[in-house]
């Protein structure tokens, strides 16, 4: 990872994890009307990817196609509303999240889909001891009042270099950190 890269990570933890926070909640509606429960079910029909969904990671993808994977793989589990899956896609089993589980999976309760496309992942960045990588992505969620909205940032991904005592869990990519906002 750059130095210029981890003194704004370092300098933005706050408003990275505020972020973070509210692109949980931003599915929430504030309207108290209720809703018959098969409005509030994600469809996984709904899942839009910038490219056919590949096959699970193998051996023969590329570092970059892992870290894709990844994204296409939190946004599905979202969409089928495994979210003890899309929460475990974070560092630290969902700590990088910078929200409890529970949190996190309120931030969805009023989303009744999700898709995500996919731009060009960055350059793989080496620092010391892991490997960072930023994708760009457009969220585009359904409430449950139909209301769409449309989000536009990145992520970065990280995950730990192939180093003696690094276990398997460590050297898969998990979220970082994020930069989303929503956009008109």
């Amino acid at each position: 990872m750059n130095f210029s890269l981890y003194l704004w990570l370092k300098q933005h933890r706050m408003l990275v994890g505020a972020m973070l926070f509210a692109i949980a909640i931003a599915g929430c509606n504030n309207s108290v009307k209720s809703q018959p429960p098969a409005g509030n079910t994600p469809s996984v029909a709904n899942l839009i990817a910038s490219s056919p969904t590949p096959a699970p990671a193998s051996p023969t993808q590329s570092s970059e196609q892992r870290a894709v994977q990844v994204i296409r793989d939190y946004y599905s589990a979202i969409a089928r509303q495994d979210y003890k899956q899309a929460y475990s896609a974070w560092d630290g089993n969902g700590a990088a999240s910078k929200q409890s589980f529970e949190q996190f999976k309120q931030g969805f309760a009023n989303t009744t889909s999700v898709a995500v496309e996919i731009g060009k992942p960055g350059r793989p960045d080496p620092g010391a001891g892991s490997i960072y990588i930023e994708i760009p992505v457009t969220i585009t969620t359904v409430t449950t009042n139909g209301t769409p909205q449309r989000f536009r940032g990145s992520y970065v991904l990280r995950r730990v270099n192939n180093v003696p005592g690094s276990t398997p869990e460590q050297r898969k990519w998990h979220f970082y950190s994020a930069k989303i906002n929503q956009v008109k």
